[in-house]
């Protein structure tokens, strides 16, 4: 490595081992894997915890441990800033896993009651969260700039996260950097207009604006289906399924659920418009 690499290295590597040594509460996933297993084995949860990287084989671990070290959206981000200028390579990533299983023997997870609990790291747990981040796919230094230069400072590390995620390639997240800055230079953006937007290209097969706005109106009109049924209540897929619960909860509206629904599509909405006029702005600049 030359030093400007090192140095980046070391950064990363400090970043990773912060996220992975931060205290969190068990996932309800592998709080019900655990449970599970606990009821098997009649062994007290503290113990088994100190003790699981070494008295479980490597796909147990996997089973139990995958959801806890599934790297969340707040994670992604915090690792964006260490990718502005350089991502690792393959031959990087392996030493990365292998220098924070070195330097990083176990973590703190949060039992219910709140007690802490030591959990000693195994390579897998290691691996698999170091992999879910997808550092590889950072995209690159112009394309980062431009979604800095353009976002707040609160927002951009999210959307530098969603260009490491599945779907985007080098083109798409060019392309999408692109459309993030011009709805940045319409309105103010918010982090769930970013991931609906960031989703939503990510599933298509094509970036053609002539593809690409039926496709988000047909999500729109979805999204306002929903709101729709939603509006109607509880709704039985079945009479006898119905009449076996008493029609318990017939017609019950989620108000909750409703709002969610109306948020999304005014969301969807949003990014509608803006991919319209992004079409046709594009069009005109090439026109010219």
């Amino acid at each position: 490595m030359t030093i400007k690499t090192e140095l980046m290295y070391q950064e990363l590597k400090a970043a990773i081992i912060d996220l992975l040594a931060r205290s969190r509460p068990l996932k309800p996933q592998t709080e019900r894997q655990l449970s599970r297993y606990m009821t098997e084995h009649s062994e007290e949860l503290y113990a088994f915890l100190h003790d699981a990287s070494k008295d479980l084989e490597e796909h147990e671990i996997e089973i139990l441990f995958g959801p806890q070290f599934t790297p969340d959206a707040q994670d992604q981000a915090d690792v964006s800033q260490t990718l502005n200028h350089w991502r690792p390579t393959s031959k990087e990533i392996t030493q990365l896993i292998c220098d924070i299983c070195k330097e990083l023997p176990f973590t703190t997870v949060q039992l219910p009651g709140d007690v802490a609990a030591k959990l000693t790291l195994h390579e897998v747990m290691v691996e698999r969260f170091v992999r879910l981040l997808h550092l590889e796919r950072a995209p690159e230094p112009r394309v980062s700039a431009a979604i800095r230069d353009t976002l707040p400072c609160d927002l951009w590390p999210f959307a530098m996260a969603m260009l490491r995620q599945r779907g985007f390639t080098p083109q798409r997240q060019e392309w999408f950097a692109q459309f993030a800055c011009y709805m940045a230079s319409r309105h103010p953006v918010t982090r769930e207009q970013l991931a609906d937007a960031s989703e939503f290209i990510a599933d298509q097969p094509s970036l053609d604006p002539v593809a690409l706005v039926p496709a988000v109106h047909a999500l729109v009109r979805a999204a306002r289906d929903s709101v729709v049924f939603a509006q109607k209540g509880r709704t039985y897929w079945s009479p006898d399924v119905a009449q076996h619960h008493h029609y318990h909860g017939q017609g019950q509206v989620d108000g909750d659920l409703v709002q969610n629904r109306q948020e999304e599509e005014k969301r969807l909405q949003v990014i509608a418009d803006d991919l319209e006029a992004f079409g046709q702005a594009a069009s005109s600049e090439v026109d010219a």
